[in-house]
């Protein structure tokens, strides 16, 4: 095994402890009155979130189905 379960579990714990975090950036960038910069601030936002979820929490979900944020 690449990596166990206490440690994939640590990092999954630490990407969803981002979330608070993400939604108040993103409650600040919608409110950005330039609707073209809050445009590209909203999609560089996306971009974290898809790369978190994507890029770090799938694959370990994948190691280990019942860590499993949604599932908890």
């Amino acid at each position: 095994m690449i990596i166990d379960k206490a440690h994939a579990k640590r990092i999954i714990d630490l990407v969803v402890s981002l979330d608070p975090t993400l939604n108040r950036l993103a409650e600040e960038v919608t409110s950005i009155e330039n609707t073209e910069l809050s445009r590209e601030l909203r999609g560089a936002l996306a971009e974290i979130m898809g790369q978190a979820m994507m890029g770090i929490i799938v694959p370990l979900e994948k190691l280990f189905p019942e860590l499993n944020p949604d599932k908890a």
